[in-house]
């Protein structure tokens, strides 16, 4: 079974052993999709809430090199851009019989497999120089956030503990990634910061509730993350040192996968708060809120293009997971993969 398979029940118990993945359990096969544009293929691929205590610091965990994944490209798709390109998108994806880190051209082509071993690696995030990607992967038993070249090689553990960490995603100067952890109580995930090299690991939340997808802001002063510390799943923000804890969201249902709009003026994320997961944006200061889907399938894990006026996400709303783009200006989605088994996780290069 893939590693995030069951996210969207949102039990506490599902909470405590499946963080952050498309949510994949609740696929309505019935579903009306919005009309959608699809490329020809080029390839058969397919408030405010005072914090407890101040942040702590730990030792840092001791990072493990293993030995390198050796990144395939497939035969039968156009020759990509050069990795860590500007029009490059990272996600996993069940091909190869595992879930596995993938990236592809901005247009679905040129498919490469960095990841392929017997175990799930998935969350691809770009650092901000497109030199390097972190991921999860339970490759060593627990989930724990690991780094690798762009081109998939040298790959390293940079938690490496017997805990679950997950969620990373880097600040945008590319100095800090933030990630949630269980490491401080295993029915408890808490924020934490580190060094790309798994060092000067900070505690940032301290509280009883699950606090998962921490997110930067573009001026790195800020971090969005989810919490249940009110009872559903709700957007925060706080200081990125930990303090000056705000709700952002206060609604009926579960509000995930927060992220940033390149200029820090949105907030785009995933809610069920009518049902089906649909992706919404936040103005923020007016909180006012643009529901930007609208079907009977489930929309989620947004994350903005470089500049701005797209949207990529993924959804079911075509019987399995697909990675979608959306054009702000018109709403209009277009399918970026095609096959048999899910893909998800988007991520592209900034």
């Amino acid at each position: 079974m893939p590693l995030r398979l069951l996210l969207l029940s949102l039990s506490l118990s599902l909470l405590s052993c499946v963080i952050g993945i498309a949510p994949r359990s609740i696929l309505d096969p019935t579903a009306t999709p919005e009309p959608i544009q699809t490329p020809a293929p080029a390839s058969s691929p397919t408030p405010a809430i005072p914090l407890a205590s101040s942040p702590t610091a730990r030792p840092a965990d001791q990072p493990t090199i293993r030995p390198t994944d050796q990144p395939t490209i497939r035969p039968t798709d156009q020759q990509p851009t050069p990795l860590g390109g500007s029009a490059q998108i990272a996600f996993h994806s069940g091909q190869t019989g595992e879930e596995d880190i993938f990236t592809m051209n901005a247009d679905g082509t040129g498919l490469v497999n960095l990841t392929n071993l017997a175990r799930s690696d998935i969350t691809p995030r770009w650092s901000p120089d497109g030199a390097r990607l972190v991921f999860v992967s339970n490759r060593d038993g627990d989930r724990d956030i690991y780094i690798m070249n762009a081109d998939g090689s040298n790959v390293l553990n940079i938690t490496n503990n017997g805990n679950e960490d997950d969620s990373p995603s880097w600040s945008l100067d590319g100095q800090f990634v933030v990630f949630a952890s269980d490491r401080d109580g295993v029915n408890n995930r808490e924020i934490y910061r580190m060094r790309p090299d798994g060092a000067q690991i900070v505690r940032l939340t301290h509280d009883l509730g699950f606090d998962l997808f921490p997110a930067y802001s573009p001026d790195g002063q800020q971090i969005v993350f989810v919490s249940n510390r009110t009872g559903d799943m709700e957007l925060y923000t706080m200081n990125a040192d930990g303090t000056q804890v705000q709700q952002i969201t206060d609604e009926p249902g579960q509000d995930l996968y927060p992220v940033w709009s390149g200029d820090g003026q949105f907030i785009v994320f995933a809610s069920n708060r009518t049902g089906d997961f649909e992706l919404y944006r936040l103005t923020l200061g007016s909180n006012a809120l643009l529901n930007l889907t609208n079907n009977r399938a489930q929309d989620a894990s947004p994350r903005f293009s470089p500049d701005g006026a797209q949207l990529l996400f993924d959804t079911n709303r075509d019987g399995n997971y697909e990675i979608y783009i959306m054009e702000f200006a018109s709403r209009a989605v277009t399918r970026l993969t095609n096959n048999a088994v899910f893909d998800a996780d988007p991520d592209w290069k900034q």
